[in-house]
């Protein structure tokens, strides 16, 4: 019997019916401590063998990475996305807005790189790198508020790149981080732009 997602895309989308499941499964943990770490685990081996992906989710935007929402949950209030990033193309060092999820991707690579706040100002923030993850078809990192400072980048030349993300809620607006100069960025809100 498959589960029948709120779909807001119109083409079928590999594994959608699986993935809305196990983020169901794993929205019963309660506290987003507990949610993330079991989505991450569920999700891990299901990614990596996704198939033939739509067409649609194939064409990223011309100087930008293009955002698709793929499902709503109506009863959780989740929601997953496929981000589509040409070759180079990158995110800003960004926050979620205190909201959990994971990233995962279904093709290409990424380059995750996490920051941290070392000072804060008023507008300003001293940022330094914290982490560094590569991500290959079938890799989900989380998203755990306060450490979930990044920033993405495809690192595929000629390739298309499709990550996978489920936010704990709708995500309208985050945080972007501007670089000013050395280790200093001005905070900037950010709004999110969906297809």
């Amino acid at each position: 019997m498959g589960h029948r997602p709120e779909a807001v895309q119109q083409e079928s989308f590999p594994l959608l019916d699986d993935i809305v499941v196990l983020s169901d499964a794993a929205m019963k943990a309660g506290k987003p401590s507990k949610i993330v770490p079991r989505l991450v685990e569920n999700l891990q081996g299901l990614l990596g063998n996704i198939g033939e992906l739509p067409p649609s989710l194939l064409q990223p935007g011309a100087r930008e990475y293009v955002r698709r929402e793929l499902y709503r949950s109506p009863t959780f209030g989740y929601r997953v996305f496929a981000i589509t990033w040409g070759p180079g193309q990158s995110s800003p060092i960004h926050d979620h807005a205190d909201t959990w999820g994971i990233e995962a991707v279904l093709r290409g690579e990424l380059e995750v790189v996490d920051f941290r706040s070392v000072r804060e100002y008023e507008a300003l923030s001293e940022l330094v790198p914290s982490g560094l993850h590569r991500l290959l078809p079938g890799n989900v990192i989380s998203l755990l508020p306060p450490h979930d400072l990044h920033a993405c980048r495809n690192v595929g030349t000629r390739q298309v790149a499709v990550s996978l993300h489920v936010y704990g809620r709708q995500l309208e607006e985050v945080r972007r981080y501007a670089h000013i100069e050395g280790r200093l960025y001005r905070q900037e809100r950010m709004r999110l732009k969906s297809v």
